[in-house]
């Protein structure tokens, strides 16, 4: 998947010459190639989760609008350090999954946008943030987040003066919650 740098392009016969085991190995574990791809979605958002995580819980004191702020920069340092993982879990491989009505076998996709959701309830409870759906409101700063990460990456657009993350995440928390 490294190599390749999209789930949608692996085939059983790749990843099990790249294991140096038979294909016939890959069905002792997984019934499908599409089963494998599905492991691999969730391992990486379990990874992405973990350092999500550590980053809120890096921040000192009970600060939730810190907190916020910190998952957004992870969310960022994550698609930069990690871009073969990220391009898993957000790519056409899951999107096709989504569509086709596929569960998420472990949750671990909704649950790293529930921590989203649970940050903004938590500025919202101490009035540090704007009133409203705060799922509407993580959508928000989830896909300014996601296209500024995508954006980033692929532009090679020198006359685009692109923010640091920190002013970027500052200024997508504002505009969302104040």
């Amino acid at each position: 998947m490294h190599e390749q740098g999209s789930a949608s392009s692996l085939s059983i016969r790749q990843v099990t010459k790249r294991a140096g085991v038979s294909p016939m190995a890959l069905y002792l574990h997984f019934d499908s190639l599409a089963d494998l791809v599905g492991a691999l979605i969730d391992h990486g958002f379990t990874r992405f989760r973990a350092a999500l995580h550590a980053a809120a819980d890096a921040v000192p004191g009970d600060d939730p609008r810190a907190r916020l702020r910190a998952l957004g920069l992870a969310y960022l340092r994550f698609a930069r350090e990690e871009p073969a993982i990220y391009a898993v879990i957000f790519g056409a491989e899951h999107e096709r999954q989504q569509e086709a009505g596929e569960p998420d076998q472990h949750g671990v996709g909704a649950a790293a946008f529930q921590d989203l959701v649970d940050a903004i309830v938590a500025v919202q409870a101490v009035r540090q943030g704007r009133e409203g759906d705060p799922r509407m409101l993580a959508m928000g700063l989830w896909t300014n987040l996601h296209g500024f990460a995508t954006l980033c990456e692929v532009s090679d657009n020198e006359d685009m003066p692109w923010p640091d993350d920190e002013t970027f995440v500052g200024m997508i928390s504002d505009a969302w919650l104040s």
